[in-house]
């Protein structure tokens, strides 16, 4: 029989049907192993796509925060500054609350005197623009910085200030030295203030009023005004030579008294009585039957005062005066004349060359000649100037009444400036 020849042969298809379903399933296997890949692969992508997206928020999110960051300290700073700004208006504020206030109390306006007539009615100054003139030549600083304050002693100015008039660095120099409280009045009021007093006489109560500060106040302020301008003043010559003499000499001294160089005479004010009696004896003038200070004033024949001495006591002679004041070593030329009053007997004590001019003596006769009785007139005639001049000294009101004791320690100063000025 030929069984297992056919079994053999039916078995073939089996071995064949395994072997196709092994390779299904191995690429069935492959397939899911690929797509497995591709979805770990699509997995990684995916991951490093998150992982960029989440560094370029990142960095988005961190130039967000630095923004914010940099912004928030800007609007710190703005505050600061606000807050710094605030703080310098509410100090500024606070300062014209006081300026206002101050002005308040002020009857005296400033900016109301600024016409000729009424600088001319306070200062004695004939214009403004003289006055401010003045002002500048003095120059105070802008703060008052060059002026020796009582309170600022400690804080002095250089002498070399007084010395030299066009030396601008010092007023830089000085500015911020000054310490202390801010001043109420600008250098400015203070000068009106000042020349207030002189030339009105106004009492340091009265003005106190006017300006709006304490009576010590405006008493520190005079006192050291006075000296300063003083200080100032004294660097200017007023001694002209003998061509500036001649030059501007008017024509009624070019007919008569063409020599004269200058024209002297003694003044009087009146002064407290001191207690001390042999004081009161030095002080007590006879002409006057009353206790004076005696000055000479020595003026051009032009009209311009062109010596000012100190003030003497009361009971000094001409004579005696014209030695001490220093007029004798004024600067004189040969042919030069004095004129003077009759009690200046003087001839013997001028310079060699210059002579002395004065009204004639009665002496041993009854009656002048006639000769004499002109020369007088004609004497009197030009020295009526000498008068004038002392006459615009004492329109400073201040010289009206009684000098007191207290102002000794000023009163030369003072006389000097008012004569400077008229």
């Amino acid at each position: 029989m030929r069984f297992p020849l056919q079994s053999t042969t039916k078995t073939k298809p089996s071995t064949s049907a395994a072997t196709c379903s092994s390779l299904d399933s191995m690429n069935e296997s492959e397939t899911v192993q690929k797509a497995y890949a591709d979805e770990l692969e699509q997995d990684a992508e995916d991951a490093m796509t998150e992982k960029l997206e989440e560094k370029m928020l990142s960095e988005d999110l961190k130039q967000k925060l630095l923004s914010r960051g940099r912004k928030l300290l800007e609007a710190e700073n703005r505050i600061i500054a606000l807050e710094n700004e605030n703080t310098l208006l509410r100090e500024k504020l606070t300062a014209a609350e006081k300026k206002l206030e101050c002005m308040t109390r002020r009857v005296f306006d400033i900016e109301k005197i600024k016409c000729d007539e009424n600088i001319s009615f306070y200062t004695g100054f004939p214009k403004y623009y003289t006055f401010v003139a003045t002002y500048e030549f003095l120059n105070p600083g802008v703060e008052g910085e060059n002026i020796r304050y009582c309170s600022s002693s400690k804080h002095g100015i250089l002498d070399a200030f007084y010395d030299q008039m066009e030396e601008d660095d010092l007023e830089t120099e000085h500015r911020n030295d000054k310490q202390g409280r801010q001043r109420k009045l600008k250098p400015f009021e203070e000068f009106v203030m000042v020349m207030c007093h002189l030339r009105r006489g106004f009492a340091l109560q009265h003005l106190s009023q006017l300006f709006g500060v304490a009576t010590s106040t405006v008493s520190r302020i005079f006192t050291a005004w006075v000296n300063f301008m003083y200080l100032k003043f004294a660097q200017i010559n007023i001694w002209p030579s003998r061509e500036v003499i001649t030059k501007t000499m008017p024509e009624v001294f070019k007919d008569k008294y063409l020599s004269s160089r200058v024209i002297i005479d003694c003044t009087e004010i009146k002064c407290e009585m001191p207690s001390s009696l042999l004081l009161n004896i030095e002080l007590f003038s006879s002409y006057k039957n009353y206790t004076t200070l005696k000055g000479l004033i020595g003026i051009a024949p032009n009209g311009a005062v062109t010596f000012i001495s100190q003030l003497y006591t009361g009971s000094i002679l001409d004579r005696e005066i014209v030695i001490r004041s220093g007029f004798l070593a004024q600067e004189f030329s040969k042919g030069d004349s004095v004129m003077a009053d009759k009690g200046f007997t003087i001839q013997d004590l001028l310079p060699l060359g210059t002579s002395l001019n004065i009204p004639p003596f009665l002496r041993q006769f009854e009656q002048m000649s006639p000769e004499n009785v002109v020369r007088t007139q004609q004497i009197a005639s030009v020295r009526i100037h000498v008068e004038r001049a002392i006459n615009g000294i004492k329109n400073y009101k201040i010289w009206n009444g009684v000098i007191p004791l207290g102002l000794f320690g000023l009163v030369n100063k003072m006389w000097s400036i008012c004569s400077f000025l008229i």
